[in-house]
């Protein structure tokens, strides 16, 4: 009976890996102790040999490192046992467990779906085995955040679900699929609050946005554009099909649309000086310095020639976006700058103002993505709509 129970754990395992998403989570953090406890229903343990125990909301596992690659495993503070990996399955597909870092302590986050826990290069590795279509409601709520309408959040389900599978194997060399940082996509809990996203998941099902070769779209996306969406090659030197820079009003009296920073004068000097050689015995280059005006976007500071590419500035100066002119003000050189983020793709703010003004979500999408085609995922085959 026991082998019997081991073996239908092991097949759960192995059809969660195969049907699901592996998504690396805490990834930035060097975990060396964690508590997990259900939120909700039943979840079963397992290890390398086979089925521990049930796990019910009443009790909490804590999870150490140990020695010899191992994790050592306490049940309600009660030593139970050492192993390469740990396993954690639901019984219900809308159970959820609660993770808790100890060492170091940070926030206590949700999670649906299946974990995997192993001792990797010295910290706690947590893997969360997730549908995509739960995993598509984390993200939406972490990228999108509460209050939006029902058309906004279809546009950021459709964007992430083609992201998700464009990029599947992004992390794959580190043993998961994709990472909980917006370096893939934010993805810092389940969905907690709104049902209106599980509703935008639900009636975008299986669509996802292919370009005219019929490959998976790139879906850029950032939080403002200032007015004026950016070419990709300012951003990445690299020439991308469908991302011209065009005007885009639907953003410009948004809470991100403008923004101020001081520099003093002697560091926006040294610096340009010291990075970039800048002709400041050149009295109109002098001038330019502390006065650069501009009314659309550019690749470089004042001119190509003198090699100052504005990402390097708003890297260097952590800046909102490279869409800034500037003046001298005092002691300081005053930046004002529109929008946040690269520039490239979809406005956020905008397309939100876009929904709230009564656009439908394939009429946003094809606003910021001209070039894109709406086709629903199938086994075999994408169909379109």
């Amino acid at each position: 009976m026991r082998f019997l129970i081991v073996l239908m754990f092991f097949l759960l395992y192995f059809k969660s890996f195969t049907q699901s998403f592996r998504i690396s989570i805490f990834t930035e953090s060097t975990i060396k102790s964690i508590t997990l406890q259900p939120g909700l229903g039943t979840y079963f343990l397992m290890n390398d040999t086979g089925f521990v125990r049930k796990i019910v909301p009443s009790d909490f596992i804590t999870v150490n490192l140990g020695i010899s690659n191992k994790l050592d495993v306490k049940l309600n503070n009660n030593y139970l046992f050492s192993s390469i990996k740990v396993y954690l399955f639901h019984e219900k597909s809308e159970n959820n467990l609660k993770l808790k870092p100890v060492t170091p302590s940070f926030k206590e986050r949700s999670y649906e779906g299946d974990f995997e826990l192993l001792n990797k290069g010295g910290k706690i590795q947590i893997i969360n085995l997730i549908d995509i279509d739960q995993y598509l409601e984390g993200v939406v709520e972490s990228e999108s955040g509460l209050g939006q309408n029902l058309e906004y959040y279809k546009v950021q389900t459709v964007i992430s679900r083609t992201y998700a599978l464009k990029y599947k194997n992004k992390h794959l060399s580190d043993g998961f699929n994709l990472c909980d940082r917006v370096h893939c996509q934010a993805y810092q809990h389940r969905r907690l609050s709104a049902t209106v996203i599980d509703s935008a998941v639900r009636q975008t099902k299986d669509l996802i946005m292919l370009d005219e070769k019929k490959k998976l779209y790139a879906t850029y996306f950032h939080a403002n554009c200032g007015g004026q969406t950016c070419q990709p090659d300012y951003v990445w030197n690299e020439k991308l099909e469908g991302f011209d820079s065009f005007k885009d009003t639907f953003c410009i009296r948004t809470k991100q649309a403008r923004w101020e920073k001081r520099i003093p004068i002697n560091e926006w000097k040294a610096f340009m000086v010291n990075k970039y050689d800048f002709p400041i015995w050149d009295s109109l280059s002098n001038y330019q310095l502390y006065n650069f005006q501009q009314s659309e976007r550019h690749a470089f500071f004042i001119h190509p020639f003198y090699g100052i590419p504005l990402r390097d500035l708003r890297e260097t100066f952590q800046l909102k976006s490279t869409f800034f002119s500037c003046s001298i003000e005092g002691e300081s050189v005053l930046l004002k700058g529109r929008g946040f983020g690269h520039g490239v793709g979809l406005c956020q703010e905008g397309a939100m103002n876009m929904s709230r003004k009564g656009y439908d979500y394939q009429q946003i999408l094809l606003f910021y993505y001209p070039k894109m085609q709406l086709y629903i995922q199938t086994d075999r085959l994408n169909r379109k709509m």
